[in-house]
């Protein structure tokens, strides 16, 4: 699914996801569990809140897709091993 990400951009751009719409909704990124470079693609998998999605953003497009990975009870941010 199509979505907008406001990220953080430091030493170079899109280089953290901060929040991204999901349904119309803007939702708040708590941790950024992984992240990676495919060709063409910046990938991120976030958690947020119960939830975990895939952002990846398509860089000869300039858009972002966003994908629902795992609902359900996880444990705190910082207790993962």
């Amino acid at each position: 699914m199509h979505c907008r990400v406001e990220t953080y951009s430091g030493f170079r751009l899109h280089e953290r996801p901060r929040r991204f719409t999901w349904g119309g909704t803007w939702l708040e990124v708590h941790q950024v569990m992984d992240q990676w470079v495919a060709p063409g693609h910046l990938c991120f998998k976030v958690r947020v809140a119960d939830r975990v999605y895939l952002l990846k953003y398509h860089q000869a497009q300039d858009v972002w897709d966003a994908q629902l990975v795992r609902s359900g009870a996880m444990p705190p941010a910082g207790g993962e091993n």
